[in-house]
């Protein structure tokens, strides 16, 4: 996952700033002294020095996703900070400036990585958020790091989602809901049965059936903005839509009730 947040830093910055492909190169190597020793052209370098798990934007409870077409539940995933100094190196001190100045006010902007920077596998994540280090934060000693050569650098921290692919396979959705009367302790007849019935309608709002009047013996309801509805019926009752021409479904034991 590393590698694809760092490719959607770079196509970010080579958007943004801009930083054309065919002048200037994008480097996450260490910038050592090693490193810087064989350049050629201006590069951006921007060096992942430290990763902690957020106690900020951490989150909590369970929610049910679908994954490889099955229903799941899945804890919230743990958020994530990962930490970049970006530095600007060039021949010419005052084209590392101009660089380097770029960088900054495009990093100032963003507020995220977008979608359209990031690999289609972190698209069902929340876009990353990207901000610049405060005053007072933990930063990189990039003087140290340069083995004592004078730079400045960009301190970013962006914040993600980690998937960990824990989950456990959720059951099937309840599609109705049965409650009985009756009086505890007494001779009589049978507690009475009652059951509300869950409903859907398909491409009810291209259908116009938003909002049209659901019926069966025992009530009645209207059909909500996604088509659904939850009506009292018995196993046997017609469940009858009002429209044009109205629509009819049997109630079975099991389940619930679908227009198509």
């Amino acid at each position: 996952m590393l590698e694809l947040i760092d490719g959607g830093l770079e196509s970010l910055l080579r958007a943004s700033v801009p930083l054309s492909a065919v002048d200037i190169d994008v480097s996450f190597e260490a910038p050592d002294r090693e490193w810087s020793s064989k350049l050629s052209r201006p590069t951006v370098n921007c060096f992942l020095w430290d990763l902690r798990r957020s106690a900020d934007k951490a989150t909590a409870g369970v929610r049910t996703v679908v994954r490889d077409g099955v229903r799941v539940h899945q804890h919230a995933l743990p958020v994530v900070e990962l930490r970049y100094v970006v530095t600007a190196w060039t021949n010419d001190h005052s084209d590392e400036r101009v660089l380097l100045a770029g960088l900054m006010r495009s990093l100032l902007a963003a507020g995220q990585i977008s979608y359209q920077h990031l690999d289609e596998s972190l698209h069902q994540l929340p876009e990353p958020v990207l901000a610049m280090a405060r005053a007072g934060e933990d930063h990189m000693d990039v003087f140290k790091a340069l083995e004592g050569k004078v730079k400045p650098g960009l301190n970013i921290v962006v914040s993600t989602q980690m998937d960990t692919g824990v989950y456990q396979e959720a059951g099937p959705p309840v599609e109705s809901i049965i409650t009985a009367i009756g009086q505890i302790g007494a001779d009589g007849p049978e507690p009475t049965e009652r059951r509300r019935i869950a409903g859907e309608v398909l491409n009810a709002r291209e259908r116009g059936l938003v909002g049209a009047i659901v019926r069966s013996p025992s009530g009645a309801t209207r059909i909500s903005d996604a088509g659904r509805f939850l009506l009292r019926a018995q196993v046997g009752d017609e469940i009858i839509i009002d429209a044009e021409s109205e629509l009819r479904e049997t109630v079975s034991d099991v389940g619930g009730v679908r227009f198509e």
